[in-house]
């Protein structure tokens, strides 16, 4: 009796696989958004961008709070900050113990905050602000997009061409 086996897809890996990190990879053009995990240093990870920004992360657990937390690396740059210097960043890290590294990622936390908001971040926002549903006045729930601060005219006149006396920007015709 023959028996058939069905390979699994190949094309999408798992949720959180592990690969060895490299500076090629982090090269990599992607369509979205994606994270490859380091599989010779526990925690760290790339995100790498359609635009083809590659920013490294370390993943933890808090152990007071038992929560898991995200600390900010650096954006990968072949001259200045490669997957080496991220290995040994983690590695430092976890060297210095879990509370110095819990202070360590809330004062990045603070001086981001003393920073203020970036103009990405004002950006981001304002999409996020952009997009969320709104209920208009035929009753569906679009998009909280507006045309600027020019209103749509309404006509006075039933029928025929606007008139210039509804146009709001045009001044009423002296003839």
């Amino acid at each position: 009796m023959d028996t058939i086996t069905v390979p699994s897809p190949a094309g999408k890996r798992g949720r959180n696989s592990s690969v060895i990190l490299t500076d090629r990879l982090c090269e990599k053009r992607v369509a979205k958004r994606t994270k490859f995990y380091d599989r010779k240093c526990h925690g760290l990870y790339v995100s790498i961008t359609a635009a083809g920004v590659a920013t490294f992360s370390f993943k933890f657990t808090d152990r007071q709070t038992g929560k898991q937390r995200t600390g900010w690396l650096g954006i990968y740059n072949p001259e200045t900050f490669t997957v080496e210097d991220a290995r040994s960043k983690v590695y430092g890290l976890k060297a210095m113990g879990g509370d110095a590294l819990l202070e360590t990622f809330r004062d990045q936390k603070t001086a981001k905050a003393k920073r203020g908001k970036t103009v990405a971040e004002i950006i981001d926002e304002r999409i996020k602000w952009m997009k969320t549903p709104v209920k208009k006045p035929d009753g569906e729930m679009r998009p909280g997009l507006r045309r600027g601060n020019i209103q749509r005219a309404t006509s006075t006149v039933s029928s025929g061409p606007a008139s210039a006396r509804s146009l709001p920007w045009r001044s009423p015709s002296t003839t």
